[in-house]
């Protein structure tokens, strides 16, 4: 089992990956960095909320996003399926390990290796904003604060994924075969949903759109990616500021109001406020409850499986 967990681990960790996750990373932390720039100083807590809610977005989208999506996908589809294809899952079987010893291995080296990963994605993140970035104490502070978050997040996400990966690849035959559906799942969170929502805002159907969060997975991610930040305070801002999360996370949403009931948002029709259509410990719970369900149905499929 050692060994087996070792060769995973060391396969996971591969130069390619490890340079994908850093220069992605970098670059985010670049980025973020430059765009916090400002030409009048704002308020402490409006200028922070701002770094924040950019932060949040490269998080979602990057670093746990598609680079750890894309990894996870990537090692997961091959555990067994590439084993099958090379001939090699045979010789493993006739040494004294059990088909469920191997998995388990397997399994225990790709979470370890891409929980490696993972940290070094948000350690880049952080350091390249702070070496380009132009930030105080309180700032750093403010952004160190949702770290844990973040980490909560990454595993909620390399979870899912990972089980998904282990499935396929004991049922297919093939690693690209088992890949294919993880990657249309990734187009689904960070893509797609997001192209359907601003082209029917923009037809006059932003209504219709908004309702189709039981298939709309990039808002079940968002959720749940806006409940592991409300562990640690939650996203805020102004209406403006939250509008970049509404469009590419669905975890906000416009509110029309009466201009006449409160005159401190007199100049204004509408108030962002939290999208909670379908509340984000539902989803949790149903994505948990499919990762239990996926990894279980693994280990029987590869007790059956003729090699």
């Amino acid at each position: 089992m050692k060994v087996i967990f070792k060769r995973t681990l060391e396969e996971t960790l591969k130069i390619s990956s490890i340079i994908i996750v850093i220069a992605a990373s970098a670059l985010g932390g670049y980025i973020l960095a430059r765009n916090s720039g400002y030409s009048t100083v704002p308020a402490f807590q409006y200028y922070l909320n701002g770094i924040l809610i950019r932060q949040h977005v490269v998080v979602f989208f990057l670093v746990n996003g598609a680079v750890l999506m894309t990894i996870v996908s990537s090692i997961s589809s091959g555990l067994i399926a590439g084993e099958v294809h090379d001939g090699t899952l045979r010789i493993l079987i006739t040494k004294p390990n059990s088909r469920s010893t191997i998995l388990m291995a397997k399994i225990l080296g790709m979470i370890t290796g891409c929980s490696i990963l993972m940290f070094l994605g948000l350690i880049v993140l952080y350091i390249s904003e702070l070496v380009f970035g132009n930030f105080d104490g309180n700032i750093v502070n403010g952004l160190l604060h949702y770290l844990p978050a973040y980490i909560i997040y990454g595993y909620i996400v390399m979870f899912f994924f990972s089980s998904l990966g282990v499935l396929l690849s004991c049922v297919a035959k093939r690693k690209v075969i088992a890949l294919l559906p993880l990657l249309v799942i990734v187009i689904m969170i960070l893509g797609l949903p997001i192209i359907v929502r601003i082209t029917m805002e923009l037809s006059g159907n932003g209504g219709m759109a908004s309702k189709v969060y039981a298939v709309d997975m990039n808002y079940h991610f968002g959720s749940m990616f806006r409940w592991c930040c409300d562990l640690f305070g939650g996203i805020h801002g102004t209406s403006n500021q939250l509008d970049i999360t509404s469009i590419l996370m669905n975890t906000f949403s416009r509110m029309t109001i009466d201009m006449d009931l409160t005159r401190s948002e007199s100049s204004s029709s509408s108030l962002t406020v939290v999208n909670n259509a379908i509340p984000a410990i539902y989803i949790l719970i149903v994505y948990l409850l499919l990762t239990c369900i996926n990894y279980v149905s693994s280990f029987i499929i590869i007790r059956k499986k003729n090699v």
